[in-house]
């Protein structure tokens, strides 16, 4: 990775868990909350994912989780 795009990595990662703890409480619970309704979690995507129904879907936060918090 070159130097601008570890300054950028480094930018966009500052603080974001907790942002997004502030905003969609712990990971855990948004997943429960993905799985009520996947495509309402899609928002403007929705139109890529015409049934969702079955499939595994990912909640990337979780993992961002593990390796700020552990």
């Amino acid at each position: 990775m070159n130097e601008q795009s570890t300054t950028n990595k480094v930018a966009w990662e500052y603080r974001a868990y907790e942002f997004w703890m502030k905003r969609d409480g712990h990971p855990k619970e948004k997943a429960k909350e993905i799985l009520k309704d996947p495509r309402t979690s899609l928002k403007k995507h929705q139109t890529f994912f015409e049934n969702v129904e079955g499939k595994k879907i990912a909640n990337l936060c979780d993992q961002m989780e593990e390796r700020q918090f552990h």
